[in-house]
């Protein structure tokens, strides 16, 4: 008998461990392949594809970066911020119909954070527009942000700012 409750507490113990292996893959993915409720067709993209490989992402971050040194202020509050970052983004990137201006407010970790999301190799990229002014090669936000980020709570806000993109 004794043999026997051993390999039930084993198995249970095997099955939980699968559990939560399985539930910290599942939020890496979704991390990894944020899609905004906006999207409504989209595939899983390749979280190993080379980030070199979208010009206009990165034309844009280098626009962003070049405008974030030089103070800029997009929406008068007198600060240089996720705002002017998001906002900035916004105006210069080529198709305004494959990008967007996202907030995340994640009561978990206090991220209240104003970043964009570009659709690209069939999804919704989620992208920390500040990426290239704070010196970091992988724009893409759950790299920058780590487990403060969680996907689930951003939020379209384009129209609310992109009055701000003139």
């Amino acid at each position: 008998m004794r043999h026997g409750g051993f390999a039930v507490v084993t198995i249970i113990f095997l099955s939980l461990a699968w559990l939560s292996w399985k539930d910290e893959k599942a939020k890496d993915e979704r991390a990894a392949n944020y899609i905004p409720a906006a999207a409504v067709l989209h595939s899983s993209p390749n979280k190993n594809s080379n980030l070199s490989a979208h010009p206009d992402i990165d034309r844009t971050l280098q626009i962003v970066a070049e405008k974030l040194q030089q103070k800029i202020d997009v929406n008068g509050d007198r600060k240089t911020n996720c705002i002017d970052a998001a906002v900035t983004f916004y105006k210069y990137y080529p198709d305004k119909n494959k990008v967007c201006i996202e907030v995340n407010v994640n009561p978990n970790t206090g991220m209240n954070h104003l970043f964009n999301c570009v659709f690209t190799d069939g999804v919704w990229k989620a992208i920390e527009p500040q990426a290239y002014y704070k010196n970091r090669s992988n724009y893409l936000m759950w790299a920058v942000w780590g487990n403060k980020y969680d996907n689930k709570y951003n939020r379209d806000e384009t129209e609310k700012w992109k009055i701000y993109a003139k």
